[in-house]
């Protein structure tokens, strides 16, 4: 199987369930930007314990965020498509994040103000 298709030569990215757009579009920017968010949490995992309460959330956030790639890699037409927590994000999924904020918001105190990247307060 070849990793290429060459149907992006035109400037164009498919879908998921079909349809194409630019790839300068806000659509596929934004799961890029999702993509990257994945990428500097994977950086994190690799920092912490494996299977510690913190890795497990980052591991439930990355699939999440992929789930929420799905969705944004859907034209509206198509959303009737997509799968609950398989490739539609819920409010469930919403909640069970917040609730994990707030966990993790008791068990440490927020800086109150910007914080160099890479330095400890």
């Amino acid at each position: 199987m070849k990793i290429y298709t060459r149907k992006g030569d035109d400037g164009t990215t498919g879908l998921f369930y079909g349809g194409r757009v630019k790839k300068d579009s806000p659509r596929p920017s934004a799961y890029g930007e999702v993509d990257e968010a994945q990428a500097a949490i994977g950086l994190a995992r690799a920092q912490i314990a494996e299977g510690s309460d913190l890795d497990n959330l980052l591991v439930q956030i990355l699939r999440d965020l992929w789930v929420l790639m799905a969705e944004l890699a859907t034209l509206p037409e198509n959303r009737n498509k997509l799968e609950p927590e398989t490739s539609l994000t819920t409010s469930n999924m919403v909640e069970k994040l917040e609730e994990a904020i707030d966990e993790f918001s008791e068990k440490f105190q927020m800086p109150n103000e910007f914080i160099v990247p890479g330095q400890n307060p």
